[in-house]
């Protein structure tokens, strides 16, 4: 992360590792484990609290003068990056978000439900918001930004990489924290699904992961939904 430079992005939006020694093989996950690429970047747990203090650093390095970031957070180590985003001098926390999906590990008796937390936070005094998007989150319903429910959207026979965040949620955080012709920025891609949703949206994109398998996973992605781009993803 310390590469980036002058990107100037609008908004980020990113999903770091877990730091729970992930590797998106488990087998409690309803996967085909032979389809999900090799090379995951796990952060270790004892080093996790470091690694998000060096992406704070590259986001705000890295966002314009009126940028702002979206962080996602599972519950294990929210804490570590509250604690990083409190000692931050350059970032400011503006609140908090929550994504409500159904989990992948398979239950029989019971449907599976997970949250996971985004933080918001901006560089200045400034930034974009907009009240509407064109997801059902708005469409249908008052929209409520505290509280997004928005199903994993998972692809049958495809490669896969281990953490994928859903089109539409992508599409309706985009729609409402960035406008078109906007710069949004990842530097932990992964499967670069940031980049399809901004592109079909009107907005400019870059990427960045460790993990060169994610180019495999973003290419299947990307001709998928270029083919797909007149139904719904």
């Amino acid at each position: 992360m310390h590469d980036w430079e002058n990107v100037n992005a609008d908004l980020a939006i990113t999903d770091p590792p877990f730091g729970i020694e992930f590797t998106g093989k488990n087998g409690n996950y309803n996967r085909n484990v032979g389809n999900v690429v090799d090379g995951y970047v796990e952060w270790p747990v004892q080093q996790y609290g470091e690694k998000i203090g060096e992406l704070l650093s590259c986001l705000h390095n890295n966002l314009s003068d009126r940028g702002q970031a979206l962080i996602f957070s599972g519950w294990n180590n929210s804490n570590v990056i509250h604690q990083e985003i409190d000692s931050s001098k350059h970032l400011t926390l503006q609140g908090k978000l929550y994504w409500i999906y159904n989990f992948a590990p398979y239950c029989k008796q019971r449907p599976a439900h997970n949250v996971y937390e985004i933080y918001w936070l901006t560089k200045g005094d400034t930034w974009t918001y907009n009240n509407k998007c064109t997801t059902h989150h708005c469409s249908k319903g008052e929209s409520n930004l505290s509280a997004l429910f928005f199903k994993r959207d998972y692809k049958k026979n495809m490669p896969k990489y281990p953490t994928r965040l859903p089109y539409n949620l992508l599409k309706c955080l985009l729609e409402h924290f960035s406008n078109e012709g906007d710069t949004v920025f990842d530097p932990l891609a992964g499967s670069g699904m940031l980049g399809i949703v901004a592109a079909n949206t009107g907005r400019n994109f870059t990427l960045g992961d460790l993990n060169e398998n994610g180019k495999k996973v973003f290419e299947t992605l990307l001709q998928h939904y270029n083919l797909d781009k007149r139904k719904p993803p």
